[in-house]
């Protein structure tokens, strides 16, 4: 430590700064004692200012929609003694409890009414029974609520089942995706019930599936729509499925009785995907091709053929050749 270091230190201790120091002090102590008396004499004196008191809401009429916003704060003037309203302030109150029936008096109800204007004066001795006796409400405001009411319907409406799958190699849906139910009774303002066409489930997310599978799937919330069922089963077939070809006879429509025509070639072969348990049950006669007379360009020898059907438990069908060479001959009388 340096010698400048050692005669600072001399000097805090040094008795004029001693001396100093202790007026400061006793300075310190009757400017705080003077702010506790007037801090006192100024919650002795009587005061009118505003708080906010949380208010809550029950007791709604049945088969009707709130479709306005209620105040959450009603914003009071009171009268009261510092002490109090300090008292107030620390103090933690529960809301007001607002049952709209009661207080409507059930017109809303019995008279069918969708709109009621209500005065807060009337509430003022249950808000001011909840703060303390010392404390005077003399205005509320607002001094009115409106409540504004929507008649509610009921309408059935469809479930649209939203999914991301994949599969293992070799496996696919083996059907249509099974909902129970596959619709669901909603109910809302008329409006609201009239725009919704279907009720979108969650998202089902699945991986390598290889077998058939069932979940239950939540549905999606729409704002001001009271669901009666809030979930729906789903199940999905899976099944294994191979690539099968078969020779398909190719029919020709709208020919003439005195022509006749010849296919180069004259059958087609089919390929298409089913399902293990379907392979045996596909035949050719399942699969129609068909070339059209009416469709013939004579400036070429080859026309197009057309698949009008298949059976429904195949896909991804292809066919080759897709034209074949025509040859047209008179019938012999």
């Amino acid at each position: 430590m340096t010698l400048p270091d050692l005669q600072q230190i001399k000097d805090v201790f040094d008795k004029e700064n001693i001396k100093a120091n202790k007026k400061l002090v006793i300075y310190m102590f009757f400017v705080v004692l003077a702010t506790i008396f007037w801090f006192l004499n100024a919650l002795s004196k009587e005061y009118t200012t505003t708080v906010n008191y949380p208010v809550s809401y029950s007791d709604f009429p049945s088969k009707k929609l709130l479709s306005n916003e209620l105040p959450s704060r009603l914003k009071l003037t009171v009268r009261a003694y510092g002490f109090d309203l300090l008292r107030y302030k620390l103090s933690f109150f529960q809301s007001i409890n607002f049952p709209v029936n009661e207080y409507t008096n059930n017109r809303l109800v019995k008279k069918g009414e969708d709109h009621f204007l209500f005065s807060t004066d009337r509430i003022t001795s249950a808000v001011a029974a909840q703060l303390s006796s010392a404390i005077s409400v003399t205005h509320i405001s607002p001094d009115t609520i409106s409540f504004q009411f929507s008649p509610l319907i009921e309408k059935k409406i469809p479930v649209h089942f939203n999914s991301k799958l994949k599969f293992e190699p070799q496996f696919r849906l083996g059907g249509d995706v099974v909902l129970s139910p596959d619709s669901i009774v909603v109910i809302g303002a008329k409006a609201i019930v009239d725009s919704v066409t279907q009720i979108e489930t969650e998202t089902l997310e699945l991986k390598k599936l290889n077998e058939t599978t069932k979940k239950r799937l939540g549905l999606v919330k729409i704002k001001g729509l009271k669901y009666v069922k809030k979930k729906v089963d789903v199940e999905l077939p899976v099944e294994q499925f191979t690539e099968a070809q078969q020779e398909v006879s190719i029919k020709v429509v709208n020919l003439p009785d005195s022509l006749f025509i010849r296919l180069f070639p004259h059958e087609a072969k089919i390929s298409y995907l089913v399902g293990l348990k379907d392979y045996e049950s596909v035949t050719p006669e399942l699969f129609d091709l068909e070339i059209d007379y009416k469709t013939i360009d004579l400036l070429t020898n080859k026309i197009k053929v057309n698949l009008k059907s298949s059976p429904l438990n195949v896909s991804n069908v292809r066919f080759y050749p897709e034209e074949v060479v025509y040859l047209i001959e008179k019938r012999n009388r």
